[in-house]
């Protein structure tokens, strides 16, 4: 395999998901032959709420959700269930727009819902301060890691200046001994101090990179390693080949520029935001581990991958992994509990009234005005989208600031989210699609929040080069 560092391997994710899956499959044909149960995999479902046990608030009961195909809600009740539904995207104001808006670096499906469902839940979070800012190849976020590990491109300023070498010192002053390991942020603060400067635009050396390596190498080398670099964007990024061809850009003849993202909520990449879990009884502090193996603070209720904070650097694989775990401590949990049941108090027609509320409001009010985008009486999801972004890019330190906020910043921003969470009840769906947005958006108004107040509370620049408290510059 090929390495990068002591602990990460690169695979193939195109062969990986299918494995999984297939193995997937075999586990829920060989549940159904031993239960009877004829369905046991739902798809196209968009769970909107965790129900809780009505005699034991702190202990999962259940979840409830609708079809995005059809018009059925789902009730699930259960003893234990598994928060897997990934971090946060489009919360921040985004750099792509217009027609491109949908680009970004993390998928544009993860909205916030699992940090938002486990939250009204009454989870513990943990680290939800943190944030990912990827520096990729502008406008079509292509991954950069294969350029700079496996060919060794470097990235300079537009003077030809190595920026992390030229503001070591000058980064020194705040950040001290966090500078020396020069993790992903503190390559961004650098990053940016030139950009801030007039130095940029900052470019990757794509085509340096490779007329080094042809020093070396044969043609026939060449040829098959520019072939791998092309199928590394093909299977993961086809937007990033889009962009060049859109360029007239050669990558092996021209140098691309980098800019860094609006920032994303996550758990398991360059990131480690999400819920309080319990670790594992053999390895941590005793504190750690005070229950089954990746179980939050919700009695029968685990996380894995984006849901878990203070746990990054999984990537893939080890969320994988932590998914595994989850699932083994949760049957231990079944097995345990053996003879307890649970129960909701909840009303199945209200749980209805209450997901179909914005298309209720559609039907309603959308002839009051002969154009049905603009209603005094509702605000539709895509609208709401661009006035969370709009409040989360000003005052939580977003892509139009530099990433730079403050506690009178936040203190402003949280009067307009509380406006936006008033208006949010006022949304209007004209379809299941956009019924699919607007609770997108409820969970990531939720997410956003959480990461805002995560924020005020550390009277610090945690993650200089993702976010910056201009009233507290250095990391405490």
């Amino acid at each position: 395999p090929v390495r990068s560092g002591r602990w990460q391997i690169m695979i193939n994710g195109e062969s990986y998901k299918v494995i999984v899956a297939e193995a997937a499959k075999l586990a829920l044909e060989n549940n159904r032959k031993a239960t009877g149960v004829d369905q046991n995999h739902f798809e196209r479902i968009f769970i909107v709420k965790l129900l809780m046990d009505q005699n034991d608030p702190k202990k999962v009961a259940g979840a409830v959700g609708f079809s995005v195909r059809e018009h059925k809600i789902y009730i699930f009740k259960c003893k234990t269930a598994l928060l897997g539904t990934g971090g946060c995207v489009n919360v921040f104001k985004t750099r792509a727009t217009a027609e491109g808006q949908g680009r970004a670096w993390f998928p544009v499906w993860n909205s916030g819902s699992n940090y938002a469902m486990a939250a009204e839940s009454g989870a513990e979070m943990t680290m939800m301060e943190n944030r990912f800012v990827p520096a990729r190849f502008k406008d079509g976020y292509g991954p950069v890691g294969a350029w700079f590990l496996l060919f060794k491109a470097k990235a300079t300023n537009a003077l030809g200046e190595d920026y992390c070498a030229t503001n070591l010192e000058e980064s020194r002053k705040l950040y001290g001994k966090y500078v020396d390991s020069l993790g992903t942020c503190m390559r961004n603060h650098m990053m940016m101090i030139d950009m801030k400067a007039g130095k940029g635009p900052i470019k990757i050396h794509t085509d340096v990179a490779l007329q080094k390596l042809s020093e070396t190498m044969s043609k026939k080398e060449i040829k098959h390693l520019e072939a791998e670099a092309w199928e590394d964007f093909l299977d993961m990024t086809i937007a990033q080949a889009g962009v060049w061809a859109a360029n007239n850009m050669e990558p092996e003849k021209v140098p691309s520029e980098l800019m860094p993202s609006e920032p994303y909520l996550l758990g398991s990449h360059a990131g480690c935001a999400g819920l309080w879990t319990s670790g594992p009884e053999d390895f941590g502090p005793d504190e750690y581990s005070w229950g089954y193996n990746r179980m939050t603070t919700v009695n029968g209720l685990f996380t894995a991958g984006d849901g878990v904070g203070a746990s990054g650097h999984k990537f893939s694989s080890g969320s994988h992994a932590e998914g595994r775990i989850s699932g083994k401590n949760m049957i231990s949990y079944c097995l345990d509990t053996k003879g307890e049941d649970v129960s909701f108090s909840e009303d199945h027609d209200e749980l209805a009234k209450e997901i179909y509320m914005p298309m209720e409001t559609f039907a309603k009010y959308s002839n009051y005005t002969t154009d049905p985008n603009i209603n005094p009486h509702y605000i539709r999801p895509g609208m709401m989208q661009q006035r969370l972004q709009k409040v989360m890019d000003e005052y939580v330190g977003g892509v139009g600031t530099w990433y730079m906020t403050s506690k009178s910043m936040l203190e402003e921003g949280f009067k307009y989210l509380d406006m936006v969470k008033e208006d949010s009840l006022h949304m209007a769906a004209e379809n299941l699609h956009e019924l699919l947005r607007a609770w997108e958006n409820f969970h990531r108004i939720l997410a956003g929040e959480a990461h805002a107040r995560h924020i005020h509370f550390r009277e610090e620049t945690r993650y200089p080069g993702y976010y910056y408290r201009g009233d507290f510059l250095a990391i405490d």
